[in-house]
């Protein structure tokens, strides 16, 4: 097993719980204000206002730059991001920090993307610079940008933690703008995403700090 401070025991999982908390309410809420009128939800006209924008920016180098994160985000490519954090954290024999990775990923790509997407069926962007037929909410691409960044923020060296914490607002802020840019999303789409793939990460996070807590409470019981 690790030593705890190679594997972000140190932050305290009271912390860690609370952020959790606080982001996924924030899911749940914004998923709430979609099922009240998913065709027409009170911030429309703000995500309307912001596809507009970012319509009226585009050029050829940005679209190059939107189109490659579109691409890098889906299956096969994105598998690059999971196997460039799981490989060093294999080799290191970081069994715990695996298991935080891949069960942050699977519960946010795997079961919570799909099932919000087919429960909220919000309809997508009709301008679309690529094709994209499942349901528009919440964004897949920046929830699996937000969980896989942050599970790096929580199983990196503490040296390390603040700066890869805005690596990881940085990614996300950067493939949402791509989901807007190619016309696929709404900017509450994005924010939603990343919500909750920021949530889920942090309670995995949250999961294992409190397993590394036991296992130490135990070992110095024993040792008393």
């Amino acid at each position: 097993m690790p030593p705890p401070a190679a594997s972000g025991t140190e932050v305290s999982p009271r912390l860690l719980g609370w952020a959790a908390v606080i982001l996924l309410l924030g899911f749940v809420a914004l998923s709430a204000v979609l099922l009240i009128d998913v065709r027409a939800p009170l911030f429309q006209r703000g995500d309307e206002a912001v596809t507009a924008t970012v319509a009226a920016g585009q050029t050829g180098a940005l679209t190059t730059v939107a189109l490659f994160l579109h691409h890098f985000g889906q299956w096969p490519l994105a598998t690059v991001w999971l196997v460039a954090l799981l490989l060093p954290l294999a080799v290191a024999r970081r069994w715990d920090s695996i298991a935080l990775v891949v069960g942050a990923w699977a519960g946010t790509s795997l079961l919570a993307v799909p099932f919000f997407k087919a429960v909220v069926d919000r309809v997508r962007p009709l301008e679309q610079l690529v094709v994209m037929a499942s349901p528009s909410y919440p964004s897949g691409h920046t929830a699996f940008a937000a969980v896989v960044t942050m599970s790096a923020v929580a199983v990196c060296p503490p040296k390390w933690r603040a700066w890869a914490l805005v690596g990881s607002l940085v990614c996300t802020a950067a493939m949402g703008w791509s989901r807007i840019y190619v016309g696929v999303h709404w900017f509450s789409d994005t924010m939603g995403g990343a919500l909750l793939g920021w949530g889920i990460a942090l309670l995995a996070w949250w999961a294992v700090a409190r397993v590394h807590g036991i296992r130490a409470g135990r070992i110095d019981s024993d040792a008393s």
